[in-house]
């Protein structure tokens, strides 16, 4: 998938490795844009290509810069729990897939901001797959670099 995956925000590179804890070294580099858009853009862009703690960061550093309340830091911080899903997935913790996945549904499921998602109800219903069948996405493969999920999210603005 990682292949055909589009960027959204090409000229922020991808990292050589992904940060899983307890399995790869944490990263130097931070992992935001310029603005919280283009933070935003680079968490995409970093999880659709199985870079989870890194969207992570991405996306928390638009949540702060948006002040961490209203609907579109609501949003980011359901997107922050779905990357946290992705790493416990990387980390085979099927009990924190659950978690972070039930977390993200609550969020999607109470915000009206897209942030330029084109679906939030279709991401709504990936995640709620993820709940329902955790120990499928859960990931034993020694590679560093491993996609999880079998759904990108996808944004209008690329």
């Amino acid at each position: 998938m990682a292949a055909e995956t589009a960027r959204y925000e090409p000229s922020l590179p991808l990292p050589n490795c992904a940060y899983v804890p307890g399995l790869f070294p944490r990263p130097e580099a931070p992992f935001e844009g310029s603005t919280p858009q283009q933070s935003i853009r680079y968490g995409v862009d970093l999880f659709n290509h199985g870079f989870y703690w890194e969207a992570h960061e991405a996306w928390e550093s638009a949540w702060i810069a948006y002040g961490r309340a209203g609907e579109q830091a609501d949003l980011l911080r359901g997107l922050i729990h779905l990357a946290a899903c992705g790493v416990k997935a990387r980390q085979g913790s099927r009990h924190g897939v659950e978690i972070h996945a039930a977390k993200t549904i609550a969020i999607l499921e109470s915000v009206r901001e897209d942030l330029e998602i084109t679906s939030l109800r279709s991401l709504t219903e990936c995640v709620r797959k993820v709940r329902e069948t955790p120990s499928r996405f859960l990931s034993g493969a020694q590679e560093n670099v491993v996609i999880v999920f079998d759904f990108p999210i996808e944004l209008s603005c690329g």
